[in-house]
């Protein structure tokens, strides 16, 4: 017997807009920052989170951030991994409400260097 599910997640709707204003006010706080030129060339690494959030809905904060580490926005402006860890935690906390705990911070042992 075959039985077909048809099991579909929430939609997600996000206002980018918004969170562009909130992440203007806060991105200096975030790993990198200092390195980039302005809100404009860091964007792409905050909304990196978003676009894994949006196109992979279902997949859980671990799936999420491994796919993260290794995108283009991340590789771009030389992020280490913990710093990418730390900005995909900000990051996904605030989208998702889960704010991820110091044990995902410190699955790369390497502190990085502000």
């Amino acid at each position: 017997m075959n039985v077909i599910s048809n099991t579909r997640l929430p939609r997600v709707f996000i206002d980018i807009e918004a969170e562009q204003e909130y992440w203007q006010d806060w991105y200096q706080n975030l790993p990198g920052a200092a390195a980039a030129r302005g809100f404009a060339a860091y964007w792409p690494v905050i909304g990196a989170v978003y676009d894994v959030y949006i196109n992979y809905p279902g997949w859980d904060s671990d799936r999420a951030q491994a796919r993260y580490a290794r995108c283009a926005a991340v590789q771009l402006l030389g992020l280490s991994e913990r710093q990418a860890s730390e900005v995909f935690s900000q990051v996904w906390g605030r989208i998702s409400g889960e704010r991820l705990g110091r044990a995902a911070l410190e699955r790369t042992a390497r502190p990085y260097a502000a």
